[in-house]
């Protein structure tokens, strides 16, 4: 499955001005020179327009210019736009890009209301004082946008700090219900220290650690448990588990636990692996290993279906705690990567 957008806008995404920086800036103090002229009343007039003119474009630049620099929704990584959306809520994201811009309308139309008022006054007093006004006026409507200006900050530093998975990279996603093993199985197929990836909407991280062939890195994660249910109902967690599956290169290891530890039964993990395969039949033929994990833990193998266990039997068994069958399964996972790899090369 290819994606051709270009990932990691979101940790490029441009700095918001809180209405108390804007406050602060250097432009509301600027002044300008306004030729000699011989109507002294044109002169002052024509340095009033040029200020409102000179406030309006610095405005611009902080609100509504700030705004064009987000990149529209749409034009992210698929799996970014899923994260946008899990963090932010359904059209969150639009919605306060388009109050960004109105804030910067509403400052339009407060400048130009008194660039109008300018033209129909009479002496020097009253076009500076035209522009004392205008100056006031601009910056009642910042502080009246304060919330919108926070907000707008807040929302761009949450996404900066997203954290940010190689999409360029090969992937090879543990998967299947909770507790079954994936975070374990991270720890032992990579380096010593991977990283957890912590995601605003869930206090549940992703474990991502790597895998070095000929000095190449590669990564491998376990992604957040899944439950046997549909998708519109899944919480925020399984959403962005499915994301990684559904909106991203990964390859596939599907991990069952038989032991009954990890609560879900044989038979639910099953289904949930049917379930997944029939969501993603490409990565079902091509890009898909199962695993049997805690096969140093004995369980009662009579609670499993006759098919079941034969199911189970095809599986690659593996232990994290006594390492039997992890040399197997890294060799199976480091092939699957690498012919991931050399397919991208060959793009």
């Amino acid at each position: 499955m290819a994606h051709g957008r270009v990932y990691g806008a979101l940790q490029r995404l441009p700095y918001v001005k809180t209405a108390p920086e804007i406050l602060e800036m250097r432009f509301w103090r600027h002044t300008v020179k306004e030729k000699v002229m011989v109507d002294p009343i044109r002169r002052a007039k024509n340095q009033t327009d040029r200020l409102i003119n000179y406030q309006l474009a610095k405005l611009a630049s902080i609100t509504s210019h700030v705004a064009n620099e987000f990149p529209a929704l749409r034009s992210l990584h698929p799996f970014e736009h899923e994260v946008v959306v899990l963090t932010l809520g359904q059209g969150a994201y639009e919605s306060q890009l388009k109050h960004l811009r109105r804030v910067y309308s509403a400052l339009h139309q407060c400048g130009k209301s008194f660039e109008i008022e300018n033209k129909q006054v009479r002496t020097q007093i009253e076009s500076a004082d035209v522009m004392a006004r205008c100056l006031d006026a601009l910056k009642e409507v910042v502080h009246g946008q304060a919330p919108v200006l926070h907000d707008t900050a807040e929302m761009a530093k949450t996404l900066r700090k997203l954290p940010e998975i190689d999409l360029n990279k090969p992937l090879f996603a543990l998967v299947g219900s909770p507790n079954v093993g994936k975070s374990s199985l991270v720890k032992a197929l990579t380096t010593a220290n991977p990283e957890i990836a912590n995601y605003p909407f869930t206090t549940r991280g992703v474990t991502i650690g790597h895998i070095f062939i000929h000095g190449i890195s590669y990564q491998v994660a376990d992604t957040p448990g899944l439950l046997l249910r549909p998708d519109d109902q899944r919480n925020a967690i399984e959403k962005l588990a499915l994301a990684i599956l559904t909106k991203t290169k990964a390859t596939v290891g599907f991990v069952v636990d038989p032991t009954g530890s990890s609560g879900t039964s044989v038979a639910v993990q099953l289904a949930l692996r049917d379930e997944l395969r029939a969501k993603l039949p490409e990565k079902a033929a091509t890009s898909w290993i199962d695993l049997v994990s805690k096969i140093d833990v004995p369980y009662d193998r009579s609670t499993i279906s006759p098919s079941d266990r034969a199911l189970l039997a095809t599986m690659l068994p593996v232990s994290t705690a006594t390492n039997e069958g992890l040399a197997k399964v890294d060799a199976s996972v480091r092939a699957m990567l690498q012919s991931v790899a050399l397919g991208q090369n060959d793009q």
